[in-house]
């Protein structure tokens, strides 16, 4: 595979990723049950996929799958915590931790072009939510900085094992994170309505299952911070899809942020692969 299709894929999954805004917020259910519920359906998605899964049991792939199962953890309950705002734009500062992780871990080590797109896209976050961030909910940060953390550490831990279980991690951290949810979603099962079913068979295939496999599919070829900076558009992406679909007005300000941070994303994709696919004259 090319290295421009891995950003293709890249790009198509933070798109898909997005959708969670506009169908999360169309379920009345307890957010760690409906994380239980999103797991369970992409982890149907992802067996089928596998078929046959070999499970190498080593230290990475434990570490890949508690990592995977706190960043879908932390991440609901910071956002119950705190402001989405807050949960949305801590959870990204999470390409300072793959840099830190690919370095010791993959040994791979960030160009000065990966830099400038960096602080393009944090200046873009920054400004996109600028209206909406506080300083309340300590607990609810701190957990939106942990689950930052954890999504880094599935990322190149995925890339890490990009040639045994990557797949596997992802598939296990999905069960791993249904099993947890369970004392909350057995209680709520009386109460799922028929759309609400359907919303969460979407949430689970479309918004999780399938972007995971692209995500994971493209890591075998591109290093792990293309694959977290190109993340970054989801978060622009999903306030947008809810202002279509639900109404929720955009700002200047967040319009602005959107710009310097798809700026960022694919502009930064987008010279890198020039530069690959560009001759050498001597």
């Amino acid at each position: 595979m090319k290295s421009s299709t891995a950003h293709l894929l890249l790009i198509i999954a933070a798109m898909l990723w997005s959708l969670g805004g506009v169908f999360i917020k169309m379920v009345d259910l307890h957010p760690i049950a409906l994380s239980g519920a999103r797991s369970f359906v992409a982890a149907l998605v992802l067996l089928i996929y596998i078929r046959r899964p070999k499970f190498i049991w080593n230290k990475f792939m434990i570490m890949g799958v508690l990592a995977y199962a706190a960043t879908v953890l932390f991440f609901v309950a910071s956002t119950k915590l705190t402001t989405a705002a807050n949960a949305i734009i801590l959870q990204f500062t999470s390409p300072i931790h793959v840099v830190i992780f690919g370095y010791f871990m993959l040994k791979e080590r960030v160009t000065k072009l990966d830099w400038f797109a960096m602080i393009i896209i944090f200046m873009g976050l920054g400004l996109f939510f600028m209206d909406e961030l506080t300083f309340q909910g300590f607990w609810g940060n701190i957990l939106a900085l942990c689950s930052g953390v954890s999504f880094a550490l599935v990322t190149v831990i995925v890339r890490k094992e990009k040639g045994s279980s990557s797949f596997e991690i992802v598939f296990l951290g999905n069960i791993l994170t249904a099993l947890i949810a369970l004392p909350f979603l057995i209680p709520s099962l009386p109460y799922i309505s028929p759309t609400d079913g359907w919303i969460i068979v979407l949430l689970g295939v479309v918004q999780l299952g399938i972007p995971y496999i692209l995500f994971t599919k493209a890591l075998k070829y591109v290093p792990a911070i293309d694959a977290i900076l190109l993340g970054a558009i989801e978060p622009i992406l999903n306030p947008v899809w809810v202002f279509l679909f639900i109404g929720e007005t955009v700002g200047e300000w967040a319009l602005t942020g959107g710009v310097l941070v798809i700026a960022g994303s694919i502009g930064r994709s987008y010279l890198k692969n020039r530069k690959v696919i560009t001759p050498v004259h001597q």
